[in-house]
C-alpha cells in the first residue's frame, strides 16, 4: 500500500525545462463573474473550465520585457496552518502617460492572470474570489545603460491549492484575440 506521500523526481533529460513566461493575460476580479478557479475546477493539478467573464471583456495583455516576467507558487506556513501564495513579477521598458494610464487601473483592484510558459502550457495565478493584489512602480534609472521601466508584482496567499496549470481543452477568448501573436 503507498504511503501518504508520491514519488517526486526531476524532468527526464533531454526534455525542455525553458524558464520564464512568454505572455502574460490579466483580468481584473470584477471581470469574472463567478468564482474561478475553485479547488473542485482542478483535477490532476489541471483548471478544466474556463472562467465565466462579463459579456464583452477582453483580457489585459501585459506585453513586458524579455526575460523579465515570472511565476511562483509556494506553500508557507507552519503544519496544521499552511497554504500556498501565488506570485507574478514582470518588467516593461520605459514610462509614460499611457502606461501611467494603464497602471493606475490596478488601484484597489485584484486580479487573476493566465501565464503561458516558453513550452505553451499555461498556469492560473490568483482566483476571482482570492485575487491577486498588485503594486507597481516605477524607475527612472540613474545612467543612460540602467533600465527605465515600471515595473508589476501581484501576489495572494491563503489558496489550499498551488497556482494550477490550465488544461489544454479549456479555450481562453484571449486566445483568438491577442494583441501580439503567440506562437502557441
Amino acid at each position: 500500500m503507498p504511503g501518504v506521500f508520491a514519488n517526486l523526481k526531476r524532468q527526464a533529460r533531454g526534455n525542455s525545462n525553458l524558464g520564464g513566461i512568454a505572455r502574460l493575460v490579466c483580468w481584473a476580479e470584477s471581470d469574472i463573474t463567478v468564482g474561478w478557479p475553485k479547488k473542485s475546477d482542478i483535477v490532476a493539478g489541471e483548471v478544466t473550465t474556463a472562467p465565466t467573464i462579463v459579456v464583452g471583456t477582453v483580457a489585459a495583455e501585459f506585453v513586458f520585457d524579455k526575460d523579465t516576467c515570472r511565476g511562483k507558487s509556494s506553500k508557507k506556513g507552519k503544519l496544521g496552518y499552511q497554504n500556498y501564495e501565488h506570485e507574478i513579477e514582470a518588467k516593461f521598458a520605459g514610462f509614460d502617460k499611457t502606461q501611467y494610464a494603464a497602471v493606475e487601473k490596478f488601484l484597489n483592484q485584484g486580479g487573476v492572470c493566465v501565464a503561458y510558459h516558453k513550452n505553451g502550457a499555461r498556469q492560473v495565478f490568483g482566483s476571482s474570489w482570492n485575487p491577486l493584489e498588485i503594486e507597481d512602480s516605477m524607475d527612472t534609472g540613474i545612467k543612460a545603460d540602467d533600465g527605465r521601466m515600471v515595473a508589476f508584482k501581484a501576489k495572494a496567499d491563503g489558496f489550499d491549492f498551488h497556482a494550477p496549470f490550465l488544461a489544454d481543452a479549456v479555450v481562453l477568448t484571449t486566445d483568438s484575440a491577442a494583441v501580439v501573436p503567440q506562437p502557441f
